[in-house]
């Protein structure tokens, strides 16, 4: 017999909110999506008062983390991690009885995801979830971001932060720059990459996020702005916000 499991998307990024809903449109005969939340405390609460059968999970979210919703709750649901983290913490899942997917998501491991839904049971996978917890919340929960991952084709590269040279906002994308040359597009938007990237990198205007290690040179331009000069392979030059006037004098303390 299907099932037809009550849902929560649970994610800080509107994008990515919005790509899974779209991605679940083809399985509306087993999914029902009866909740969007977008930071940990919202979800603790919508997760007691709703009771879903099944959570989309991401891990790092203002508030409280995936892994400490997890811990909050009495209500156990079963659990779909949605994660930008890299190889190593993925493999940490793999020895639970709860699933993840890899931002950005793609349809077929979406699709083997809902496959397994009913060969999972909430009261099976609550022993699993708690070890998980116990194991992996104080690793993960102080683990800074170092790597970004990169869908190419039918594989994902992950970038190591300490090559990007600055993030660029370009229609509903973010292009990654790397200080060779290289340029990756990835569907995050620079408010996520912001909260999720740690001090090595400043947010300079609306659309750019740069690596404070690559400023060659900072000038003075008009109306209150600055022309950042970056050490890359194409010396890029970037124009500063007007409200982002603190963030420059701050990088130009001693």
């Amino acid at each position: 017999m299907t099932i037809n499991y009550r849902t929560i998307i649970i994610d800080d990024e509107a994008l990515a909110r919005e790509r899974l809903k779209k991605m679940l449109q083809h399985y509306t005969n087993r999914i029902e999506i009866v909740g969007e939340i977008r930071n940990g405390n919202q979800a603790i609460e919508q997760i007691e008062f709703l009771k879903p059968d099944l959570i989309f999970l991401d891990i790092q979210m203002p508030g409280k983390s995936g892994f400490e919703v997890l811990q909050e709750i009495t209500h156990q649901p079963l659990v779909i991690f949605c994660t930008a983290y890299d190889q190593y913490a993925l493999k940490a899942f793999e020895t639970c009885s709860v699933d993840y997917l890899l931002k950005p998501l793609k349809e077929d491991c979406l699709s083997r995801s809902i496959e397994k839904l009913d060969l999972l049971r909430p009261n099976e996978i609550q022993t699993d979830i708690e070890k998980l917890l116990s194991q992996h919340i104080n690793k993960f929960t102080r683990k800074e971001l170092t790597s970004i991952p990169v869908k190419i084709g039918d594989r994902v590269i992950f970038v190591s932060l300490e090559d990007v040279s600055h993030f660029a906002a370009e229609d509903k994308y973010v292009k990654i720059h790397t200080i060779s040359g290289k340029e990756y597009l990835i569907d995050h938007s620079l408010n996520y990459l912001e909260e999720k990237l740690g001090n090595g990198f400043a947010r300079v205007q609306r659309g750019f996020i740069i690596n404070i290690s690559y400023i060659k040179e900072i000038k003075r331009y008009m109306g209150g702005k600055y022309i950042l000069k970056l050490n890359n392979y194409n010396s890029s030059k970037i124009i500063t916000g007007r409200n982002y006037q603190e963030v420059i004098k701050e990088l130009m303390v001693f």
